[in-house]
């Protein structure tokens, strides 16, 4: 089911004071073939702590600056996992639609209590020609 942007960001404030995170996979096996997905990269599971916009709300970006510290240096100094830095920027303008997946079983490493795909417009002129496709979890 095709959804509004504006219904997209009131998922991504309300999952945000969960603090549950995001898992994140681009161009993933579970797209059927009508996807039109990009066929010459896929990534797997990447997970995110939080989610926000950056440049007037130009840009989706997920992080993971609400990461806890894992440990402590012998001065008392607070350590981060290496992914703390870890972010994906998504241009707003550049998502064609967003759709709400009704059936994610086993899409992701960890349960999702919902899944939404956001397919991009072309990175050329054709609008047939094969695009990114974000698959984004909201993770339990």
């Amino acid at each position: 089911m095709i959804i509004e942007l504006s219904d997209f960001f009131k998922a991504l404030i309300e999952h945000n004071k969960t603090q549950k995170g995001y898992q994140i996979q681009l161009n993933s096996g579970n797209l059927d073939d009508k996807s039109a997905k990009e066929t010459g990269i896929e990534i797997g599971d990447l997970f995110f702590t939080e989610c926000s916009t950056l440049k007037d709300t130009t840009i989706l970006c997920f992080g993971n600056m609400n990461k806890k510290p894992i440990g402590q240096a012998e001065d008392g100094t607070n350590l981060y996992p290496t992914e703390i830095n870890s972010n994906i920027f998504i241009g707003i303008d550049k998502i064609e639609s967003i759709e709400d997946v009704e059936d994610f079983q086993d899409w992701f490493y960890l349960p999702s209590v919902k899944v939404v795909n956001l397919y991009m417009f072309p990175e050329n002129d054709d609008m047939n020609g094969n695009r990114n496709v974000i698959s984004i979890g909201f993770m339990e």
